[in-house]
């Protein structure tokens, strides 16, 4: 992982009211506000591409289209609806990212998101068991100076099989999935909603 999705996922959320100041004069055409929503909500970004299995030279080829979805969110984005900019967006920046990784609609339909937990993109991880949690924060490089490990690296660096990691893995997954069961009525319906698996698809070594 390059240092610019380092810096992107170690940027700190708005808070709430600065999320709606800035969206209010964004609509308003100050481009300086969209500009520093785009900076804020980025880390969104490099979460999905993580998510959806985008590594090294791809990963920064989909974070940048993702961008773009990011950018097109901002612009139809409402404040006054109570929902998170990260929540609404986060359909915008799968649908490019899946396009510029031409992931072909087969797999399983799974919406593993962050985007509805408000204030912190991995804030869901707080739900999970400890070993859930960790698999998943090696498996996505969601630790600070760390970048996605394969289940071999993650059992590695855990002192568990593959195998455990993948069951792990599965479990975390499905928790998750509970959850945005939980939430999903929150956001706004997306033009046309991207459910893929995220991280199933990834190697085992």
């Amino acid at each position: 992982m390059d240092d610019f999705c380092r810096r992107a996922l170690a940027h700190p959320p708005l808070s709430r009211e600065t999320e709606r100041g800035l969206a209010r004069r964004a609509a308003e055409g100050d481009s300086a506000a969209r500009d520093e929503l785009v900076v804020a909500t980025l880390r969104s970004v490099v979460l999905r591409a993580l998510m959806l299995g985008a590594r090294d030279d791809r990963l920064a080829d989909a974070v940048q289209a993702g961008t773009v979805g990011l950018i097109r969110a901002i612009d139809r984005f409402d404040p006054e609806r109570g929902v998170r900019l990260a929540t609404y967006a986060w359909s915008w920046i799968g649908g490019e990212v899946l396009a510029e990784l031409r992931v072909p609609p087969t797999d399983e339909l799974v919406e593993a998101v962050a985007s509805p937990f408000d204030d912190d993109p991995t804030s869901w991880l707080d739900g999970l068991a400890d070993e859930q949690a960790a698999v998943l924060r090696l498996r996505l490089g969601l630790d600070p100076g760390t970048g996605p490990l394969s289940r071999r690296a993650v059992g590695e660096r855990l002192g568990i099989g593959v195998a455990v990691v993948r069951r792990v893995e599965a479990e975390a997954m499905r928790h998750l999935r509970g959850a945005v069961a939980r939430v999903g009525g929150r956001a706004p319906a997306p033009p046309e909603p991207i459910l893929y698996s995220s991280i199933g698809r990834a190697a085992d070594c």
